[in-house]
């Protein structure tokens, strides 16, 4: 009788566990996840990781959450899209699993400032630009230069802060792996932040990959002797950056980014920059010029002696000069000859490039591109 009694406990208790957990599972899978943007980037397999990504993205985790992240198979690196109404906690581990989230490529060219990184992606993407600098501003170490001119992929319906988040992970990923290889391990803040400063100005100087370790050489030239850097690039930064530099500005700009009045490296990045530039710093080509200066075809000459560059200057300005009479004259004729061909040309033209104001899709972008004047490289924001 005991015996009985005894076996009609057990299976009431093992009842009871089961009722138990089959309560405690339901009531677990009702709990509504909170979360704040619908695509999340996942940096790796890492469980750590995975557990990061998803407090980055706004999701809400309990500790139940926790382990069964470490327990079970969790997703590759890449982005990931969360339903708006998901049927209940597990099913937000299947979709975490299996719900890739639409992607499309961008390209930051060198040469950009943080604003004008997020106008054109804030346009493209009809986010919020204010978003967008706010949550930089939060997140980022440096004013300027933290994110690298790049290729990235990005989600398609990711808000403005799981974006700035994702370029900014990438990007010093790629930072952290250059310092450490080209500083050593125990690398320093500032060493890290004088080559971007460095860069940024070979950016703002050249974008001929050839000759940013010869332009890095004169910037480091300059300064051991002493001497002010007295670079225009210097001077295109915030909403300088692409304005052509005047005699009028250098005379007016009182700031430390005019480097014609300032010894030593502006205070901060002027634009962002690629690994290229920034091995150009670290390497530098062994030379003993101190000036250069830029043709019309888009290189330089250097030289040493400032007589000789004063020398060049002056060649470049005779060329300029005859260049632009011949080039009058020939419009001139023209004018007086064929007024009514060059009238129809212009019409056809006109009809041609109508549908240029179409985007591009391109997959072959040179991202060193640096734009130095207003109609130089108008779009530096791309979508491929």
């Amino acid at each position: 009788m005991q015996k009985k009694q005894l076996s009609f406990c057990k299976i009431i208790i093992v009842l009871l566990l089961v009722s138990l957990s089959m309560s405690l599972f339901l009531t677990y899978n009702d709990i509504f996840i909170k979360k704040r943007s619908n695509a999340i980037y996942i940096k790796s397999s890492n469980p750590e990781d995975v557990i990061d990504s998803l407090k980055q993205s706004g999701f809400e985790l309990n500790r139940v959450d926790i382990e069964l992240l470490k327990l079970i198979d969790l997703p590759k690196e890449g982005w990931y899209k969360i339903e708006e109404n998901p049927k209940g906690r597990f099913y937000f581990f299947y979709e975490l699993l299996h719900n890739q989230a639409d992607t499309m490529g961008i390209v930051i060219f060198a040469g950009d400032t943080v604003d004008e990184i997020f106008s054109r992606l804030a346009k493209d993407m009809k986010l919020d630009k204010k978003e967008f600098i706010k949550y930089y501003t939060k997140y980022s170490k440096f004013l300027e230069g933290e994110i690298l001119g790049d290729k990235y992929t990005i989600a398609k319906h990711a808000d403005e802060e799981v974006l700035v988040r994702y370029l900014l992970d990438i990007s010093n990923k790629q930072l952290h792996f250059f310092a450490k290889e080209k500083f050593g391990s125990l690398y320093t803040h500032n060493q890290l932040h004088k080559a971007i400063i460095m860069a940024s100005i070979i950016h703002k100087e050249s974008n001929n990959l050839k000759e940013m370790p010869t332009i890095a050489s004169v910037i480091n030239n300059r300064i051991k002797k002493g001497m002010r850097l007295q670079m225009d690039g210097t001077l295109c930064y915030g909403k300088y950056s692409h304005k052509i530099v005047t005699s009028k500005r250098i005379k007016e700009d009182t700031s430390h980014f005019n480097t014609y009045k300032h010894k030593g490296l502006p205070p901060y990045p002027i634009c962002t920059v690629t690994i290229n530039a920034l091995d150009a710093v670290i390497s530098p080509k062994e030379t003993d010029y101190l000036y250069f200066m830029l043709n019309r075809d888009g290189t330089h000459t250097f030289t040493k002696d400032y007589n000789e560059h004063r020398k060049n200057i002056k060649k470049f300005r005779k060329k300029k000069k005859e260049a632009k009479k011949s080039s009058d004259k020939k419009l001139v004729k023209k004018k007086v000859k064929e007024p009514t061909k060059i009238k129809e040309v212009e019409e056809k033209k006109e009809i041609k490039e109508e549908p240029k104001n179409n985007i591009k899709i391109e997959k072959n972008i040179d991202i060193n591109i640096t734009k130095r004047s207003k109609d130089i490289n108008e779009t530096l924001l791309s979508v491929f």
